[in-house]
């Protein structure tokens, strides 16, 4: 809870200490749709995939995919966007999506957000500096078969299925969550 409270003090700190944004509230607004935009086109890219392969395979062909394929494509649709698109989260599968130092006030301010009654999670827009604009948006576990792969092991996520997890990833952290919990955020580098 300690935690929780000096991550969104910092965040509130950061946002109002901070140099004042030269951000119209139509830029907001423009930046905002374009990091939706590119954020949902890049879910469904993924989890487009990543249902065939869980279709195919079960858990063990899914982890192979999320191994193998997944960074790749997320390059390569930030290439075809002209942004820079990244999955990061505070309980890592893939070490190469760890976050920064602002990526973790936010996924901090996202994660206590999720706990409060009635949690309203939106994205966020900060001026990175004078030529980049950063989109954050939360990843919230909505389907059950998140769980198998991320669930809590021994009930919504096998041993079995876990172990092959174990395989690509020895150093796993990204289990135990619930319907709803965040699991993590994009964090998008959008150009002025």
């Amino acid at each position: 809870m300690k935690k929780s409270i000096l991550a969104l003090l910092a965040f509130v700190l950061l946002l109002g200490c901070g140099k004042k944004t030269s951000l119209t509230e139509e830029e907001i607004t423009t930046y905002t749709e374009k990091g939706k935009a590119i954020s949902q086109a890049t879910f469904m890219a993924l989890s487009t995939q990543l249902k065939q392969a869980m279709q195919s395979g079960g858990v063990e062909q899914a982890a192979q995919f999320c191994n193998i394929v997944a960074l790749p494509l997320t390059d390569s649709l930030s290439r075809q966007q002209n942004a820079v698109i990244k999955r990061t989260s505070l309980k890592l599968r893939n070490p190469l999506n760890a976050p920064d130092s602002m990526e973790i006030v936010m996924l901090e301010m996202y994660d206590m957000m999720s706990k409060m009654r009635n949690p309203v999670l939106v994205p966020k827009i900060l001026e990175k500096n004078a030529d980049e604009i950063q989109f954050f948006a939360p990843i919230q576990i909505k389907n059950e078969t998140c769980l198998k792969c991320h669930g809590v092991l021994g009930q919504t996520m096998s041993e079995e299925d876990y172990a092959f997890i174990k395989q690509h990833y020895p150093n796993d952290q990204a289990t135990g969550y619930k319907m709803d919990d965040v699991r993590g955020m994009w964090s998008i580098t959008l150009k002025r």
